[in-house]
């Protein structure tokens, strides 16, 4: 997916469409901020066109342009792809939702764990919330992407990183993986090592992240604060990415 924007920009300018436009014109301010490091400061208008778009599209613009527009729409929808491999980016943080964290949440330090590449850590700093970014940066040893952090980030793996930032108000993670129980074990320092802050958890239920006994056996926490904030962090494509707050039991 090296040339996904410059594929992107010339089916745009190939099949000049406004409803066409618009969507490139949004991918190419995402990806102008992330080659600058900067987050965005909304989340971004859904990508992708619908059946009844495209063929309303197609009777403006033409049958002729109906691969074109195919494969176009292939591209958008693989959108969160490309920042993965490009950016080591699996979720787009926003300042309005970050900011909406402190208000709502009343938090003025956090720690983020299984970071990555930590942009929602620098999401968080932007919005005055002192954050601690951390991986085991296994991942990064194999990624072209793992030299590229938004923040410094401290090579700790989630249980370790929990044990030793015992003084934050907040807990986060973004997008942990489906296919081990680390998500589990990181609730279980956070009730051992910091019970009294907040754990969120960034991904998609019973989908694309965390392990499926997660979802199985954890108490979300269900608030209108949290309403609110996840009011801001509308998915971008088809991955139900939500917010999620881990309950206390204390």
């Amino acid at each position: 997916m090296t040339n996904f924007l410059d594929k992107v920009n010339q089916l745009n300018g190939e099949i000049k469409h406004p409803v066409v436009n618009k969507q490139v014109v949004e991918v190419n301010q995402i990806i102008n901020q992330l080659d600058q490091q900067q987050i965005l400061t909304s989340a971004p208008a859904k990508l992708g066109l619908l059946p009844d778009e495209v063929e309303e599209i197609l009777e403006q613009v033409g049958q002729e342009q109906a691969a074109k527009i195919k494969v176009l729409n292939q591209l958008l929808n693989s959108m969160r792809q490309y920042l993965s491999i490009r950016y080591g980016i699996w979720s787009l943080p926003n300042l309005t939702t970050a900011r909406l964290i402190k208000e709502q949440l009343h938090v003025n330090s956090a720690l983020e764990i299984m970071a990555g590449n930590a942009y929602w850590s620098r999401a968080l700093d932007t919005a005055q919330i002192g954050t601690i970014a951390t991986d085991s940066l296994e991942w990064a040893k194999t990624s072209a992407t793992g030299s590229q952090p938004a923040v410094n980030v401290v090579d700790l793996d989630a249980v370790q990183a929990i044990k030793r930032f015992v003084q934050v108000d907040l807990i986060i993670c973004s997008w942990a993986p489906n296919f081990t129980k680390t998500d589990l074990l990181a609730v279980a320092a956070w009730k051992k090592y910091n019970p009294k802050s907040r754990l969120l958890f960034i991904g998609e239920k019973n989908g694309a992240t965390n392990s499926p006994a997660f979802w199985q056996t954890i108490k979300l926490h269900h608030s209108a604060q949290l309403r609110r904030i996840n009011q801001s962090f509308r998915s971008y494509d088809f991955i139900n990415e939500q917010i999620f707050e881990i309950e206390h039991e204390i």
